[in-house]
């Protein structure tokens, strides 16, 4: 068996059958499909069976909810594929996706091979995002050189893809660090185990291939933002501390920048929502966590006007004009675009 592909399935009876036949009609047959039902309380459950019971090469596990770490650490147990391939229940691969990846993994031996993403909503591309290198085959050498400063983030900050899924990861590399993620961690539990693949890899491919389609939910804007993002962020600081970060020679001014980001982001998140009565939360929440001295520390070189006016606002605690500017983009940006 040359591929895993593991699927944890909680809550997506919307999308469930078109992500699994996304992997069925691959034009790569050499493959298991794992689908990991978390305890979802809709139709899933059936729909895995249903599928179980048509297809020899699917495996369905069902276990009570525990998470997204959770369900692929039980799907990751019962692979038994060379390479891993993940893949969120409500997203899609393109049919030669597992094609291209043992094509790579054959000429090169790699590691890893980490796909582009295709963002899709409605059937419409609306965004392409990728690990912001040049394509191609990264030794360990060149992990250490190219990889490794953009591992958290860069002083631009630019990133690799934190996603795990997308990536075709070999079983042997990735088992211990997915075991390893703490199941207690609901939100960034991909870098958490990213970030010691990549630490531990020998050899990582880098496709600009749109392989993997990432779909952009109509109820993706009501549950982008939750002022407990904060906390939870912390959570992922906080472990990724307990790991060994030794060959990250600037690893504190990456967790730095990383932290600010993440802010960032949420804020971002709560501004363009227009919850403006969560402002004051906001505030509180960053300032009494972690995130408040390493928001102080981050520095950034060559980032857009938007981000260095927003980064300069929270440097100075200055949330409410910060969350009023960025709301204030985001209408320019709506006007602009009906325009």
């Amino acid at each position: 068996m040359f591929f895993s592909v593991i699927v944890p399935v909680y809550k997506v009876e919307k999308y469930l059958t078109n992500c699994i036949e996304s992997v069925l009609n691959q034009t790569f047959s050499d493959f298991e499909l794992i689908l990991v039902d978390d305890g979802s309380p809709d139709r899933c459950p059936e729909i895995c069976d249903s599928y179980k019971a048509k297809d020899n090469r699917i495996k369905v596990v069902h276990k009570p909810n525990g998470g997204l770490a959770s369900a692929r650490r039980a799907g990751i147990k019962e692979a038994s594929g060379d390479y891993v391939f993940n893949l969120d229940s409500d997203d899609l691969i393109e049919n030669d996706t597992l094609e291209c990846a043992y094509e790579i993994i054959r000429d090169t031996g790699c590691e890893i091979v980490s796909f582009s993403y295709k963002w899709v909503k409605g059937g419409r591309t609306v965004d392409v995002t990728n690990d912001g290198l040049d394509e191609g085959l990264y030794a360990e050498k060149d992990i250490e050189k190219s990889i490794y400063p953009r591992l958290l983030m860069d002083k631009n900050m630019n990133h690799i893809s934190y996603y795990l899924s997308g990536k075709a990861v070999k079983r042997e590399l990735l088992t211990p660090h997915q075991l390893g993620v703490n199941e207690k961690i609901s939100l960034g539990e991909d870098l958490c185990c990213t970030v010691p693949c990549y630490l531990n890899a020998k050899s990582v491919y880098l496709s600009k291939k749109e392989a993997y389609l990432y779909t952009v939910r109509e109820d993706s804007l009501s549950k982008g933002f939750n002022t407990k993002q904060i906390y939870l962020v912390e959570d992922i600081i906080n472990e990724i501390h307990r790991m060994d970060m030794k060959k990250v020679v600037d690893f504190d001014e990456q967790l730095c920048r990383y932290s600010c980001f993440m802010c960032f982001t949420i804020l971002a998140a709560a501004a363009e929502g227009g919850h403006f009565k969560s402002i004051k939360e906001i505030k509180a929440s960053i300032t009494n966590s972690v995130h408040n001295k390493k928001i102080q520390c981050a520095e950034f070189e060559n980032i857009s006007v938007k981000s260095r006016i927003t980064v300069f606002l929270m440097k100075r605690k200055c949330y409410r004009t910060a969350f009023c500017f960025l709301n204030l983009c985001k209408l320019i940006k709506t006007v602009l675009r009906k325009g």
